[in-house]
């Protein structure tokens, strides 16, 4: 059976490669997935841009679409608004803007106080945890990650916030005495409440090309979602900037 291609794909390899990319050979960017990856962005960011340069691949808008082909969840559900875009044929905005709402999540913070002092934020925060927990969750994990409490403290706090439909969907955990007992298992575990309270808000990846999806071995993230290709009116396409 014939791959599918997605959408995203296709409009981004409709724009014919350079003489720069027939002379230097540069690999396809890494995938990127958020906090847990092993990449950072910062090299993340530096090996997109790399092969942008070598490919030809100019216009932000470009830029930005091929990126997006090698984002996973969790990163790319925080990105979903960009594919929601791409979808609807609008221009997605500025490379700069793009890569700053990666880094505002996921850029290295060097100081530990810094990273501190935002967590604290985080910790009553409540409307971004009931609004968009998928962000909420997203930078509680980056920001726990540098900064050394306990368990026991960031699970209380997580508590503090949540809606109380999370709350209610964990009861039967409480009661039984299965609730698990680290942060990070923790944060999983309503990651995994919400999406099933929130099938329209906690959509999973899109991503691109045959050649991605064979870095894996030819087996589809399971997390993924894949764009049928959407049907083009006739003498329209996408535009760029």
């Amino acid at each position: 059976m014939e791959a599918k291609v997605t959408y995203l794909w296709e409009e981004l390899t409709r724009f014919p490669k350079g003489n720069i990319a027939s002379k230097t050979k540069v690999p396809e960017p890494p995938i990127f997935a958020g906090s847990e990856n092993k990449i950072h962005l910062h090299d993340w960011l530096s090996q997109i841009a790399l092969y942008c340069l070598a490919s030809s691949i100019i216009s932000d808008d470009q830029k930005i679409i091929c990126a997006l082909t090698c984002l996973r969840t969790p990163a790319s559900t925080y990105m979903k608004s960009y594919y929601d875009k791409v979808q609807a044929r609008l221009s997605v905005g500025s490379w700069g803007n793009f890569a700053q709402e990666l880094k505002n999540i996921y850029g290295q913070r060097d100081d530990k106080e810094e990273a501190k002092k935002e967590l604290m934020v985080l910790w009553v925060n409540k409307d971004l945890a009931r609004k968009d927990f998928v962000k909420y969750a997203e930078q509680y994990r980056t920001l726990a990650r540098i900064v050394n409490y306990s368990d026991e403290v960031y699970i209380d706090k997580m508590k503090e916030v949540i809606s109380d439909e999370l709350q209610n969907a964990l009861v039967i955990y409480k009661i039984t005495n299965q609730s698990p007992k680290t942060w990070n298992d923790y944060l999983k575990l309503l990651m995994q409440a919400y999406k099933a309270l929130h099938l329209d808000k906690a959509q999973g990846t899109i991503f691109g090309p045959k050649a991605i999806e064979e870095k894996s071995g030819g087996k589809k993230d399971p997390d993924a979602i894949e764009i049928d290709k959407i049907q083009r009116k006739e003498g329209k396409s996408l535009q760029y900037c």
